[in-house]
């Protein structure tokens, strides 16, 4: 691919970590920002990331395969799942039961005792409350009626990336969900936003991976793929008309900077009054 053209180029600039196809490209080879990540969720300034892999795919010729956006690694053989959830939450408790159960799968060589056994941690950052109960993340463990843990080494955490009040990680939560790396807070991340976002080389990798995806997906995902897309811009939209409104900007000029028509922008000021 040698030339990238500008609707490629629209596209990359408004890409998010949200972006199933940007976030593999993103932390490919990226141990420093999984690091990041994983250090601030879990609050482990000592958690030290050995390897990582993207869209790893777990294969069982019997039962139900599955993909895990982010799979890392740390130096004493823990191992992290990460997942960028975009709406959908009811299936995901079971969802995270299921992936734990085969990241566990393999984890114990043949003689190996249980205790060898690492911990895991399931980690769902989703753009809502998958709880319902207005936290900005949970952390489940398996306990008894009487709160005794039961220390199988398991862990699921959801996070609300759209948390509406301050807390420890909302920085962290605007970075995920930034597609402008100088809006964002941590050097790390942005450095790495900066390169697929102004450089060239990065641009290319992510259009090349946009090549590789239509050429071996299916039209069912492609489709899938593409209501994605126009649901994030829409979301995009929405918070920028927001924006606009609660700087008193009329509907006329809110018109010229996002896409959605006047009806839509009325509803959205009723909701806001």
């Amino acid at each position: 691919m040698d030339v990238i053209t500008k609707e490629e180029q629209k596209m990359t600039q408004e890409f998010t970590l949200f972006n199933d196809l940007y976030m593999s490209k993103f932390f490919e080879d990226f141990n420093e920002g999984v690091e990041l990540i994983l250090r601030l969720i879990l609050d482990r300034e000592d958690l030290v990331v050995q390897e990582v892999k993207v869209q790893d795919r777990i294969i069982n010729f019997l039962h139900h395969s599955t993909c895990l956006d982010v799979l890392a690694v740390d130096a004493s053989g823990k191992k992290y799942n990460i997942e960028f959830q975009v709406g959908s939450f009811s299936n995901l408790p079971k969802r995270s039961r299921y992936y734990a159960g085969e990241i566990d799968h393999g984890m114990l060589e043949k003689g190996e005792e249980y205790e060898s056994m690492e911990e895991v941690y399931v980690i769902f950052i989703c753009d809502g409350d998958v709880m319902k109960c207005g936290h900005p993340m949970y952390h489940f463990t398996m306990k008894d009626e009487m709160g005794t843990e039961l220390e199988d080494g398991r862990h699921v955490l959801f996070l609300n990336a759209n948390y509406p009040g301050d807390w420890k990680l909302k920085d962290l939560m605007d970075d995920l969900k930034s597609a402008d790396p100088e809006q964002m807070r941590y050097d790390v991340l942005k450095k790495r936003t900066e390169y697929f976002k102004k450089k060239e080389e990065g641009r290319m990798r992510v259009c090349e991976g946009m090549i590789d995806w239509y050429n071996t997906r299916n039209q069912k995902e492609r489709e899938q793929w593409e209501k994605k897309l126009k649901l994030q811009k829409k979301e995009a939209d929405e918070q920028l008309v927001k924006k606009m409104l609660a700087g008193g900007e009329p509907i006329e000029k809110i018109m010229e900077y996002s896409s959605l028509s006047r009806e839509e922008i009325e509803r959205i000021r009723k909701d806001l009054a």
